[in-house]
């Protein structure tokens, strides 16, 4: 009976969910935004389900709202539609930043956000071509003293396909978090995208 348990358990590091480590790229503090130190620990990816961020018309669903992007920062033929929680907006922190126009803006742990991906104008999605949908998700503090002091810094992500597959890898969760490291020294967290 064991035996059956354990097989039909799914297995960790199998194909469908590649365990991969992650480092934050530092940790800013909650008493000033403008204060960062080292993190020295690492974290295991947590690759978040495909939350219903659409409703059956395609617009944002209740509780979410929408943003479009015309060109992605590195993606210079492509543009998408990035989907988040409204609450997760208004609980995030700001505060104005001394080296750039834009303020710093921290989000909240159990914030999700979606980017689907387009290759052309995604304007009218139905002329445009759906690349894959990316689901990027900031995981509470597991028990730590850090708590008190630093905001959390661990951001899982997830890649879908068209169809809706998970097709993460090592390589491009790594690239992904290599990239949006870039951004928690831009825009306060790992997010580069500015919203009102």
């Amino acid at each position: 009976m064991v035996f059956l348990f354990l097989f039909l358990s799914p297995i960790p590091g199998s194909l469908q969910d590649p365990l991969v480590y992650l480092s934050p790229p530092g940790l800013r503090s909650i008493k000033d935004l403008s204060i960062i130190v080292p993190a020295v620990h690492q974290y295991l990816n947590q690759p978040p389900a495909k939350p219903v961020y659409r409703d059956e018309a395609g617009k944002a669903a209740e509780g979410w709202a929408e943003k479009y992007i015309n060109t992605r920062r590195f993606s210079s033929d492509g543009s998408a539609w990035i989907y988040y929680r409204i609450s997760n907006l208004k609980d995030s922190e700001t505060k104005a930043s001394s080296w750039s126009r834009m303020p710093l803006r921290v989000w909240p742990a159990a914030t999700t956000i979606v980017l689907e991906s387009y290759r052309g104008n995604a304007v009218d999605r139905k002329s445009a071509s759906l690349i894959e949908t990316v689901v990027t998700h900031k995981a509470h503090w597991p028990e730590s003293t850090l708590s008190d002091a630093y905001y959390p810094a661990n951001w899982n992500y997830a890649r879908y396909t068209p169809k809706g597959n998970l097709s993460n890898t090592p390589q491009k969760v790594a690239e992904c978090h290599r990239c949006h490291s870039i951004a928690f020294h831009l825009t306060g967290d790992l997010v580069f995208t500015q919203f009102p």
